[in-house]
C-alpha cells in the first residue's frame, strides 16, 4: 500500500479505484471532474488534492474531512457541483466514507456586447426638418460609447411628399455635392431621405411598404447608382444593403439587377466614389446580410409584410410563397428559417431579423416560431416601447415597456424593439451575448437601452450643450445642412394659403386609424365633394385612416408639462398667419396621389 501511495504522489492518476485497506485504515478514490465551456482549477483542503482540469482522483482516509474549492480561470465561471455530496456554487465539505465522484462545472464567461441602434419608419415629412438633425446627432453621440456598434432600419425609410419631392430641385444640387463631398452629384427625388441615412451610418433596412408607393422603377433611381460614360457618379444610392427575404424581385426589371441571393457582408453594397466600376457592380438588395464588427460577426435578416400587394404598389416584384397576401406567421417563418439557417451554417449565432409587418403582436408571434434569432426590430405599426427613465415627446405614451423580452423556437432568450416613427426616436438597446451567442437578459440596463427623443433638450443632454451636436465635422451638422435646404423649398409652399382654421384638424396616426377626428371628416367630405361633382347621386365617402399622415396644427407646451392641441402656428418666412392652411400642410398631410373609385353596391 505504501508503494502505492508513493506512484500516486508522483502524479500516477488512479481512477475509479474502490477502495484498499492499510493494516485496519480503509482508503477511497476521491475522482474529481471538471466540464463545461470554460476552465479552471478544483484543490483539496490542505493542498491534498489539486486537479487543474479534466479528471484526476485522490486516495483518502476513511473518516478524513475533506473541503473541495473550485476556482474558475479567467474568462470563466464557476456554475456549480454536480455528483457525489456537493451541490451548489460554495466549497463542498464532506467527510469519506467510500469511493466518490464529483464534478465540477465551469462555463465560459466570455461577453460580445452589442449596441443595436434602431430605427421604425423615418418616413420624412416637414417634421423631418427640425427631427432628422436631433437624431443624427444622437446617434452621433451614442456610437462612440461601445466599438460594436450596429444601426439597423425596419423600412419605410421614405414616402412621398413634400419633403422627398424637395430633393428634385435643382437647388438642392450644391448642397448634396458639398455634403457628400461629390462633385458630380446631382438632385433626384428621394435622395435627401437616403443621403441622410448614408451620412448617419446605417448599417442594413428591412423593405417596408412605403419604399413601393411611387414604384419599383422610383425604388432603382433612389437605391441604384446613376454612374455616367467616363465615371461621372450623379448618385451612388445607399450604402447598405435593402433587405428582404420574402421578396422575389426575379421577375421586375427594375430591380432583378440590384439584387443578390448571396449573404454577403455589409460593406459589399457600398459603391465607392473613387472606383466608378465597383460603384456600379456593387448590389443593393439581398435576403440577408453579415456585419463584422471587431472580429465578431453578426447575420441581420430582412422581411416585408406579405400584404404589400394591398397596400402598396410592387408592381413585378412578388411577395413569395406560403402566405403572400395573408399574416400567417407559420407561413412566413418557413420562408425566413432556410435563410436563418444558412447564417447559423457559416458558424453565426448572433442574428437580428428586421421586419415590417405593421403589427407588433406579429412580430411578437413570428419570434416563438424562429430558431436561432436573437434581437426583431418591429417596423411599420409606430409602436413606442420605452421604459421608466426614458423622456418622451409631449403627450407620448408607451405602448410596451423597452425591450420586449420574450424567447425564440429554441427556448432561448429573444428581444424585440420598436420606436415611432418620422425621425422622433432613436431606439438603443445594449445587450450581451454569451459564447455560444445567446442573449443574457441580466446585462439590460434601462439606464442604457430605451428610446432617446430627438429634441433638443436630450441632444444638449448627451453634447454638454444644444449646439455641439452641430459643429462642423458631426453627423448632426451634416443632416442639418441637408434638412436647411429641404426647409427653403418648402417655405416656398407654406406662403401659399388654401384656407384657414381657428381649430387643430386631428390628423395623428393613433387617432385617425382608431376614431374620428375633424380631419378625417373634413377629408371624406372633400373626397364626397370630387365624387358628386362627377355624379351627384354618390352618397356616401369613405376615407382610409392611412391616407392620412399629419396633423394641420401643432402641438405646445402652455406651462411646464401642460400641452395643447392649436391650429397652424405663424410662418414669417412664408408670410403665413396663424390658422393659415397651406399647400405645404396639405401635402405633408394627404401625401398619396391616390385616386377616387366610384361603386355601385346594391
Amino acid at each position: 500500500m505504501k508503494k502505492w501511495r508513493h506512484f500516486l504522489l508522483a502524479g500516477v492518476l488512479l481512477l475509479g479505484v474502490a477502495g484498499c485497506s492499510d493494516s485496519d485504515t480503509d482508503y477511497y478514490a476521491v475522482d474529481i471532474n471538471t466540464t463545461g465551456t470554460g476552465s479552471g482549477t478544483v484543490t483539496g483542503s490542505g493542498g491534498r488534492l489539486d486537479c487543474p482540469d479534466g479528471i484526476c482522483s485522490f486516495p483518502y482516509r476513511e473518516g478524513t474531512e475533506v473541503t473541495l474549492t473550485a476556482t474558475p480561470d479567467d474568462e470563466s465561471e464557476f456554475v456549480g457541483w454536480t455528483g457525489g455530496p456537493c451541490s451548489g456554487t460554495g466549497p463542498c465539505t464532506f467527510t469519506v466514507d467510500g469511493a466518490m465522484s464529483v464534478t465540477a462545472n465551469f462555463d465560459s464567461d466570455v461577453e460580445t456586447m452589442l449596441q443595436l441602434i434602431h430605427a421604425s419608419d423615418l418616413e420624412g415629412g416637414v417634421n423631418a426638418i427640425d427631427n432628422a438633425p436631433n437624431f443624427a446627432a444622437i446617434i452621433d453621440a451614442l456610437e462612440e460609447e461601445y466599438p460594436n456598434t450596429l444601426i439597423i432600419s425596419a423600412g419605410d425609410n421614405y414616402i412621398p411628399g413634400p419633403f422627398l419631392s424637395a430633393a428634385g430641385d435643382s437647388s438642392v444640387r450644391p448642397v448634396l455635392r458639398d455634403v457628400l463631398d461629390n462633385p458630380d452629384a446631382r438632385e433626384g427625388g428621394g435622395r435627401i431621405d437616403i443621403a441622410i441615412m448614408n451620412l448617419i451610418g446605417f448599417d442594413a433596412s428591412a423593405f417596408g411598404n412605403h419604399e413601393f408607393d411611387s414604384g419599383t422603377s422610383f425604388i432603382a433611381d433612389v437605391i441604384g447608382t446613376d454612374i455616367r460614360d467616363g465615371g461621372e457618379a450623379r448618385w451612388l444610392g445607399t450604402q447598405f444593403p435593402y433587405l428582404s427575404a420574402n421578396l422575389d424581385f426575379s421577375g421586375d426589371d427594375n430591380l432583378s439587377g440590384l439584387y443578390t441571393d448571396q449573404i454577403l457582408p455589409s460593406d459589399a453594397f457600398a459603391s465607392p466614389l473613387a472606383d466608378p466600376d465597383a460603384a456600379a457592380a456593387a448590389p443593393k438588395i439581398a435576403p440577408a446580410a453579415i456585419v463584422n464588427l471587431n472580429g465578431e460577426q453578426f447575420g441581420v435578416v430582412g422581411a416585408t409584410t406579405p400584404r404589400l400587394e394591398e397596400i402598396s404598389s410592387p408592381g413585378d416584384t412578388q411577395v413569395k410563397n406560403p402566405g403572400a397576401g395573408t399574416s400567417d406567421m407559420a407561413d412566413l417563418a418557413a420562408i425566413l428559417q432556410p435563410v436563418i439557417d444558412r447564417l447559423l451554417a457559416r458558424g453565426i449565432d448572433k442574428i437580428i431579423l428586421t421586419t415590417h409587418l405593421q403589427q407588433i403582436a406579429l412580430e411578437q408571434e413570428l419570434i416563438g416560431r424562429l430558431r436561432g434569432v436573437d434581437i426583431v426590430i418591429a417596423g411599420g405599426s409606430d409602436t413606442l416601447l420605452a421604459d421608466s427613465t426614458d423622456v418622451l415627446r409631449p403627450e407620448d405614451m408607451a405602448a410596451d415597456s423597452y425591450p420586449i423580452v420574450t424567447t425564440n423556437a429554441d427556448g432561448d432568450p429573444a428581444v424585440i424593439v420598436s420606436t415611432d416613427g418620422e425621425y422622433s426616436y432613436v431606439g438603443r438597446l445594449v445587450v450581451a451575448f454569451d459564447d455560444e451567442g445567446t442573449i443574457k437578459p441580466d446585462s439590460l440596463d434601462p439606464m442604457e437601452s430605451g428610446v432617446y427623443a430627438a429634441m433638443d433638450s436630450v441632444v444638449a443632454t448627451l453634447w454638454g450643450s444644444s449646439s455641439a451636436g452641430f459643429d462642423e465635422g458631426t453627423k448632426g451638422n451634416a443632416v442639418r445642412t441637408l434638412t436647411d435646404a429641404v426647409s427653403q423649398i418648402v417655405i416656398q409652399k407654406d406662403s401659399q394659403i388654401f384656407g384657414e382654421t381657428d381649430v387643430f384638424l386631428n390628423g395623428l396616426r393613433e387617432d385617425v386609424r382608431t376614431q374620428e377626428t375633424n380631419l378625417g371628416n373634413l377629408t371624406a367630405d372633400a373626397n364626397l365633394a370630387a365624387a358628386r361633382s362627377v355624379d351627384p347621386s354618390v352618397q356616401v365617402s369613405i376615407k382610409n385612416g392611412g391616407g392620412i399622415r399629419d396633423a394641420i396644427g401643432t402641438v405646445v407646451e402652455t406651462s411646464p408639462g401642460q400641452y395643447e392641441r392649436v391650429p397652424p402656428q405663424p410662418n414669417p418666412a412664408a408670410n403665413k398667419a396663424e390658422g393659415d392652411v397651406s399647400r405645404l400642410d396639405i401635402e405633408n398631410t394627404l401625401r398619396f396621389n391616390n385616386e377616387l373609385t366610384l361603386l355601385t353596391l346594391t
